[in-house]
């Protein structure tokens, strides 16, 4: 098991489990994300927002760098709307079927 971003263990909270129960994704695919995914927006100094695309829909997860860890604080999925794939262009994330 390598839950682990940077060298640092990823430390999900109860709520981030919660959302990652909802969509259907588990712990070994967050540092994927991590490593892989694309910037969806500029966070605060310490945050670190990615994601991949997987069909029409985008999974992000958001982490806190902790110093000695990152804590997972948010797992999300929406689609893909038109002004979203304009501004990030055709080649954005891990494609999957």
């Amino acid at each position: 098991m390598n839950f682990t971003f940077n060298g640092k263990p990823i430390l999900p909270t109860k709520t981030a489990m919660d959302e990652m129960s909802d969509i259907g994704l588990n712990l070994y695919e967050v540092p994927e994300i991590l490593e892989k995914g694309f910037e969806i927006r500029k966070r605060g100094k310490d945050i670190i927002e990615k994601g991949v695309q997987r069909g029409n829909k985008i999974v992000n997860v958001v982490v806190v760098d902790r110093g000695t860890h990152f804590t997972l604080i948010h797992v999300g999925r929406f689609t893909a709307s038109k002004k979203f794939k304009r501004k990030r262009g055709d080649n954005y994330g891990i494609r999957e079927s």
